[in-house]
């Protein structure tokens, strides 16, 4: 892979806080407060912690007690991380002080992330996405299988539009409202669902890259924020519920070790991740996906070029078309969205396409294909602005039909240590 692989495995300090204007959004409709970060601020839950504590206290009750003895109060739990979420009143001396506990592994604010669509005025009458990933031309072998499902952590979905009622699946859940209904409120993830596997064929709106499963994890609320615990719980719940690809278009400036962990969880279980790079033009990348286990995905626009609003840097995996992109929408409409929010979703619909075709093959070698099978864009080879190029579906669903032990010892397998 290069260089900038090499840095994805390293853990990265806290990255900038977002614009004042975010700033003031968040005040006002989610509730927030600013946490230092290695001389940076960043938003997180107000009074809100998060204790992940070592392998050997997994007691609930001992649990309690050693955060009840620091004045913490316990509000929800997630055994698979062995992680709780705490309210306190000082949420700095509260770390210092239960960070010292033998039985503490670590604990760090309840950051806050949020949707990554830039919205722009329709620009196109059709979807120009697809042949440009070659979706059109990948049907002819594989249009998808439903026995892949890919989970939505975003917004949540309107399950009940023309285009997702027959793709859609239960067994998601909504972190934000704490219920069983992942109906979408804001409309961005209804979006990104119809991109990645809105109905083909059935005379109504678009056309979605795969013709597989789709479920929702509601992790952002309806003015399109969401706390880093949510999403955590989000990605857990989605692979423990059969989620083969898990599409995040949401993005955060801190690092957590919590939600690294829940992607690494993810990961050993099986899953590919997809995350939005960032939206705001500029070489740093966005959490989650700038952990190791995460595709990172940028925006490219119609001439195939980087889209200004797209970020980059040494995670960036592969691009995606993300500039006025027609999908579905609340209420059985459509609408033109622009952003890597938009980008992620055509990444994820190529990974189930592959998977469908070949499911035997295991997370990495999926991933390995993508990147070996992208079409070169920019500098030649990986570069900071186009990772391995942009995704091919033909070429990754051929590939996959034919595929022989040579793609494992290409160079784009050394980004991972080894083989599954």
């Amino acid at each position: 892979m290069g260089k900038g692989y090499k840095k994805k495995a390293a853990i990265i300090s806290a990255m900038v806080i977002l614009s004042a204007v975010f700033m003031a959004i968040v005040a006002s409709a989610f509730g927030s407060e600013a946490v230092s970060e290695g001389g940076r601020r960043a938003e997180a839950v107000p009074n809100e912690v998060i204790v992940c504590f070592k392998d050997i206290m997994t007691a609930s009750a001992a649990q309690e007690s050693l955060v009840a003895r620091h004045g913490g109060e316990i509000l929800d739990k997630e055994p698979a991380l062995n992680c709780v979420l705490v309210r306190v009143k000082d949420v700095k001396k509260f770390i210092k002080e239960i960070a010292r506990e033998s039985a503490v592994a670590y604990a760090e604010p309840n950051y806050i992330a949020k949707a990554t669509y830039t919205p722009n005025d329709p620009l196109y009458e059709k979807q120009w996405g697809l042949p440009a990933i070659k979706a059109d031309k990948a049907w002819d072998v594989q249009m998808g299988n439903k026995s892949v499902k890919i989970a939505i952590v975003d917004t949540g979905i309107d399950y009940t539009h023309e285009d997702l009622n027959a793709s859609y699946v239960s067994g998601g859940y909504d972190f934000v409202n704490n219920d069983s209904d992942p109906m979408d409120d804001n409309g961005h993830g209804t979006h990104c669902a119809g991109i990645a596997a809105a109905v083909i064929d059935n005379r109504k709106g678009i056309a979605g890259v795969a013709q597989v499963s789709i479920m929702a994890e509601k992790v952002l609320n309806r003015w399109g924020f969401g706390s880093y615990w949510d999403i955590s719980r989000g990605i857990v719940h989605a692979t423990q519920n059969g989620a083969d690809v898990i599409s995040m278009s949401l993005g955060g400036d801190a690092f957590s070790f919590t939600l690294w962990k829940a992607c690494l969880y993810a990961w050993k279980n099986g899953c590919v991740l997809v995350a939005a790079a960032g939206n705001e033009g500029k070489s740093r990348i966005s959490y989650p996906a700038k952990f190791r286990t995460v595709i990172c995905v940028g925006a490219i626009d119609k001439d195939n070029a980087r889209c200004d609003f797209s970020n980059y840097g040494p995670q960036m995996e592969l691009v995606a078309p993300g500039k006025s992109i027609l999908s579905t929408y609340l209420g059985n409409k459509y609408a033109y969205m622009s952003g890597t929010s938009m980008a992620t979703p055509f990444v994820a619909g190529v990974a189930a396409l592959v998977w469908s075709q070949n499911s035997s093959l295991c997370n990495q070698k999926v991933r390995i294909i993508l990147a070996k099978t992208a079409d070169d864009l920019g500098k030649k080879g990986w570069d900071i602005e186009y990772g391995f190029g942009k995704v091919d579906a033909e070429e990754a669903v051929n590939v996959t039909s034919t595929l022989s032990t040579r793609i494992a010892e290409t160079r784009t397998a050394e980004m991972f240590a080894s083989a599954c």
